[in-house]
């Protein structure tokens, strides 16, 4: 199943992504282009490792894929809603022809010019073949149909060039309602504008310099209410011990990583905490607890603040060192060897 989704991702979508040399090698190079994107490939991963084995490969997929539309908490909350309208059983699960009858947060109908000569190929739609391909790479398809859990897919969309705002907008969409921030920081929301800049990829991808931004505006409008009082039912909503295993999924990454390891079971790292956090909030048979109790604890606060994996990692080093790469081997380029040997 990987070596599928893998060739899809290089004909459909790597190939039209940054992620190979803009520019086509000379005749005898050929070669070389291919090494170089392999190594792209490697490097990115190497930002995705979750033990000192494997990776994600979901998350491997989806990262090389960008640019795509980056969604707001906000998209992601409407798409989640318009998902389980449709999932009528309430089964967690949809098919091919419901999701696309759902819509996600953008569309594939971009703004493509037709050429005049009829005779040329039509222009490459990314954003339709990104939609079939978040299907693929997310849906269960031994089913048939083929059944999306849209839950998980959407959590792996709560990612974020900050870590800690990506796991709240994970907790958001596995509870289905806003999760506001109950933990002061000091200047908010400069160091989190500063993450939106330095740590993102908007410079590479300036398509998604508008997402970003109106995330950066949500990020100082929550700064702003932070220094204010939150909302009386702020969090007050319960969350059971199966959805905060569902966010941090501690472990289930190494059964993701590997194709041959669909029904093997690896339990959760954080159980036992998890476990001893419910029993100490009064939860003796671990029924759910209140949010807002929830986040006071001591070992979640520092879980939010150090846990890894909704964070998009910084794809544009990648990108410069390989057109730093580049740049090194048109210096030696065939005219200026002859210029040297003269």
């Amino acid at each position: 199943m990987n070596d599928l989704f893998l060739t899809y991702l290089k004909t459909n979508v790597v190939s039209h992504t940054k992620l190979i040399l803009p520019k086509i090698p000379l005749p005898g190079k050929v070669i070389l282009i291919s090494i170089k994107l392999d190594i792209q490939l490697q490097e990115l991963a190497s930002l995705l490792v979750t033990n000192s084995e494997s990776v994600d490969w979901r998350k491997f997929l989806l990262v090389a894929a960008l640019p795509w539309p980056i969604p707001l908490e906000e998209e992601l909350l409407e798409t989640l809603q318009r998902f389980k309208a449709l999932d009528v059983e309430q089964l967690g699960t949809i098919t091919y022809e419901q999701y696309k009858q759902a819509g996600l947060w953008f569309t594939g109908d971009e703004d493509i010019k037709i050429p005049e000569n009829p005779l040329e190929p039509l222009p490459f739609n990314r954003q339709e073949h990104l939609i079939e391909f978040f299907f693929r790479l997310f849906a269960d398809c031994e089913k048939d149909p083929p059944q999306l859990d849209y839950t998980q897919m959407l959590l792996y969309f709560a990612c974020h060039p900050d870590s800690t705002e990506g796991v709240y907008r994970a907790l958001s969409v596995a509870i289905g309602t806003h999760v506001f921030q109950p933990i002061e920081m000091p200047n908010p929301v400069a160091e989190k504008t500063s993450s939106l800049t330095d740590m993102s990829p908007i410079e590479e991808y300036p398509e998604l310099e508008d997402n970003f931004m109106s995330e950066e505006r949500e990020l100082q409008e929550d700064g702003e209410e932070k220094e204010e009082e939150l909302p009386e039912n702020a969090n007050t909503e319960m969350i059971s011990m199966q959805t905060l295993l569902r966010v941090f999924r501690g472990g289930n990454e190494v059964l993701d990583a590997n194709r041959f390891a669909n029904h093997q079971k690896i339990e959760n790292i954080y159980l036992e905490n998890f476990i001893k956090v419910f029993q100490d909030l009064g939860s003796k048979n671990l029924e759910p607890v209140e949010v807002a109790v929830l986040l006071k604890h001591p070992f979640i606060q520092d879980l939010i603040s150090s846990y890894p994996d909704y964070k998009i990692p910084d794809v544009k080093i990648i990108l410069q060192r390989s057109e730093h790469v580049q740049g090194s081997d048109e210096e030696r380029s065939p005219s200026r060897l002859t210029e040297e040997k003269k």
